[in-house]
């Protein structure tokens, strides 16, 4: 048998020896993992003056979210929701906290969305105002909005699902006519689920235009203006995109001398088509390179002055099928470059 003092140089080059092993496995698994997430905005955006309204610009979920929770823990007298996806249990604990001080609390939700009736029966049985949208085959609720103290909404394409900050994504918060113009639309929707109440007229605003599907279908002609009076530059990021009218529109938009980009999820195989289509057409045109996330985004910019964006998918579905609800900003350069630096970090991130 060895000596122990030998026993023990044997132990302790042998540990180096494993070390080396596995130092040089992390290495080499290094470079197979997936590449990090591109560079975004780490906060919400300053407040911008469009008009009449204050715009807020709310990047991810990331940062929507604490701006989202804010506002929820300091109504005062109501908050109106409607969301698609609802499977977050802070925001599902400050709407609690905000009935139990006294705030009328009102949501609507889609019922066909198996998480979001789990958390519509626990909010219910804390008392608060819980209606199913009257979905039907085919077709969702898939608005994201929240009005409070009838004064503030904010509205986008961000789910508040378990893992949906981690989704490329925005939403806004706005004041002004806007805000009143974007409650119009949830008591509409109040009056769908059978409620009883009166639906002011629109607020007149030149520079936030509120579009909405089902009655009507108002979404698709804004997406289908912004495209076709683009005169410089088109960047546009879609989780999905079929809408064969865009797709010539945006070809269009190439052909006379417009610089365009289109941004798509990959996991969105129905997008195939119109990608093919647009790269053959000279589009440029990329797939996002997930790190496991989404892109979510439903937005375009336009001659980094003109934005759209929203919750509706540029599909059949998303400008006719589905309930959404889409604003365009208008003459807005400042909102417009936020915008453009989103989706610029997005673009470079997932370069062949």
């Amino acid at each position: 048998m060895p000596p122990v003092n030998t026993l023990s140089a044997l132990r302790r080059t042998t540990c180096l020896a494993l070390v080396a092993l596995l130092t040089a496995c992390g290495a080499a698994a290094s470079t197979t993992a997936p590449p990090p997430q591109p560079a975004y905005p780490a906060h919400a955006s300053p407040t911008v003056l469009v008009g009449a309204d204050s715009v807020q610009i709310l990047p991810r979920g990331s940062t929507a979210f604490p701006v989202i929770l804010s506002l929820i823990a300091g109504a005062r007298s109501s908050l109106e929701l409607e969301m698609y996806e609802f499977d977050r249990s802070d925001i599902e604990a400050a709407l609690v906290d905000a009935h139990r001080r006294g705030v009328a609390v009102t949501a609507i939700v889609d019922p066909s969305v198996e998480v979001t009736r789990a958390t519509a029966a626990s909010l219910r049985a804390a008392g608060i105002d819980v209606l199913d949208y009257p979905v039907r085959k085919q077709m969702i609720d898939h608005v994201k909005l929240l009005v409070v103290d009838h004064r503030v909404a904010v509205v986008g394409g961000i789910n508040w699902g378990a893992t949906s900050d981690r989704n490329h994504d925005v939403d806004a918060a706005i004041t002004g006519p806007a805000a009143a113009n974007l409650e119009r639309v949830f008591l509409a929707d109040l009056v769908a689920c059978g409620r009883s109440v009166d639906v002011p007229p629109a607020t007149a605003d030149d520079h936030v235009l509120v579009a909405a599907t089902l009655p009507t279908a108002d979404i698709r002609p804004l997406a289908l203006h912004l495209v076709d009076s683009a005169q410089s530059s088109l960047d546009l990021e879609l989780f999905v995109l079929t809408d064969t009218g865009i797709v010539h529109a945006i070809e269009r938009a190439r052909s006379r001398g417009v610089s365009v980009r289109v941004l798509l999820d990959p996991s969105q195989r129905p997008s195939d088509t119109a990608a093919a289509q647009l790269g053959a057409a000279g589009v440029a045109v990329r797939r996002y390179r997930s790190s496991g996330e989404k892109l979510h985004a439903k937005v375009g910019v336009a001659d980094g002055r003109d934005v759209i964006f929203g919750s509706a998918n540029w599909t059949g579905g998303g400008f006719q099928r589905n309930h959404e609800v889409d604003i365009e900003i208008l003459a807005a350069p400042v909102i417009a470059q936020e915008l453009t630096a989103m989706m610029e970090a997005d673009w470079a991130a997932s370069a062949p």
